[in-house]
């Protein structure tokens, strides 16, 4: 008997691959939101460090100008972390949308190995089926050959 040969081979390795692409760009979609939120962490630390040295300068005392110029900065920052806090909301609709390609693709490609497996099990069962007729061809003329002896 010859080997079993699934016809759809060709589109179900194209679909693994687009599950991998799928993978690969929820991957990075996730890193994203991670190196965001690494962002937002390091600009509230900066942050806080920038606003004790600048209390401990006015308790020595500081020109306005100078003054402004810290205050000015303490803003710029808060309104970086403001602006990664909109991008993180961003790249997390980003991860949704591409978590949920991921599941599509996932399941375009299960279905299709089910398939597969369902054809796979039909061509077992038949060559099974033709092997058993074999069989019981070959013993009824051997018992036939015998009775006619």
């Amino acid at each position: 008997m010859k080997r079993f040969e699934f016809k759809l081979q060709p589109l179900l390795n194209y679909r693994q691959y687009l599950e991998r692409l799928a993978q690969q760009n929820t991957a990075r979609a996730h890193m994203d939101v991670r190196l965001c939120e690494k962002q937002i962490t390091d600009l509230k630390q900066a942050y806080v460090q920038n606003a004790d040295k600048i209390e401990t300068i006015v308790t020595k005392g500081i020109r306005a100008s100078k003054f402004r110029q810290y205050h000015q900065y303490l803003d710029s920052v808060e309104n970086s972390i403001e602006d990664e806090k909109s991008r993180k909301i961003d790249l997390k609709k980003n991860l949704q949308k591409k978590l949920l390609e991921l599941r599509k693709k996932s399941v375009d490609k299960k279905a299709m190995e089910l398939y597969r497996e369902k054809l796979k099990a039909d061509y077992t069962q038949e060559v099974i089926k033709n092997e058993q007729k074999e069989l019981d061809e070959i013993s009824s003329l051997k018992t036939a050959r015998t009775r006619s002896k």
